[in-house]
Formats: structure tokens, C-alpha cells, sequence
């Protein structure tokens, strides 16, 4: 027992002598890092014209959509790109839009973006003369820049 006690006050002593200790140096550092601009489409795929008109007859209207889902951490200008719908000899005028309106929308500024899209597509046929049957297509791009 009485080692016990001889040791309790030396232990408080060493104890207190650490608890008082003065600093003799700090420093501090900030850690920081910078996160680029990122944007990803997913969702994306073909999709077919379809007609409620008699396929094949003169101003029948073929149309189309898909969806698709944007990402981007900043604000980003969207542009959608495509051309006629074609056989490889004959074409047919197409029109494009996104979400219902133009071919091109920015998100909104100093913000982050995650949200689903519409592209639409939609093809008139002439007259039954002005462009042979059989398959067309065309490809369309979609593009995401930085503003």
C-alpha cells in the first residue's frame, strides 16, 4: 500500500508537468483544393419516327423523342446539332428541338444541374414522288460547353 502512495504523487506531478507545458512553435496551413468543371449526358439512345398519318403518303408527319439526363456542377449552354433525315440519295427536312422548344438552353447561373431532357425530332414528307421509300436517318449531337 505504501508504494501505492508513493506513487500517486509522483504520477500527479508528472501530470501537471505536462499539462503546463508551454508551446514553444505552432504553425497552420490552409488545405484547399479547386474542382474543375465536369458535365456527363447519360440516358441518350436512338429512337424512331413514328406517323399516325398513312406511312408513306403525301405531308404525313413523322415524329419522335427521347429522353436523356444532364449533369453538370456549374452552369453549361446546350446545343443540339442534326440534319435531314436521309436514304443516301434522298432527304427528307427535319426539325429538331430540346424540351419542347429551341435547339439550344443554358442551366441556370452561379448552380449546380441535374435534370432529365427532352430531344424531339420531327420529318414531313412531300409528295409521295419526292422521296423514295425505304429507311433514313440522321444523327444528332448534343452538346454540353462551360459559359
Amino acid at each position: 500500500m505504501k508504494t501505492f502512495v508513493r506513487i500517486i504523487p509522483a504520477l500527479t506531478l508528472a501530470l501537471s508537468t505536462l499539462a503546463s507545458a508551454q508551446v514553444l512553435d505552432q504553425k497552420s496551413a490552409t488545405v484547399s483544393m479547386d474542382v474543375g468543371r465536369y458535365a456527363a449526358i447519360t440516358g441518350l439512345d436512338d429512337f424512331v419516327l413514328r406517323t399516325n398519318d398513312v406511312s408513306g403518303s403525301a405531308g404525313a408527319v413523322y415524329s419522335g423523342s427521347d429522353e436523356f439526363h444532364l449533369e453538370a456542377n456549374s452552369q453549361v449552354h446546350v446545343t443540339l446539332t442534326g440534319g435531314d433525315l436521309s436514304n443516301g440519295t434522298n432527304s427528307v427536312s427535319t426539325n429538331y428541338n430540346l424540351d419542347g422548344s429551341s435547339m439550344q438552353f443554358d442551366t441556370a447561373a452561379d448552380s449546380v444541374h441535374a435534370g432529365t431532357h427532352s430531344v424531339a425530332a420531327a420529318a414531313k414528307l412531300g409528295a409521295i414522288s419526292a422521296q423514295k421509300a425505304g429507311s433514313y436517318s440522321s444523327t444528332i449531337t448534343i452538346t454540353v460547353s462551360a459559359i
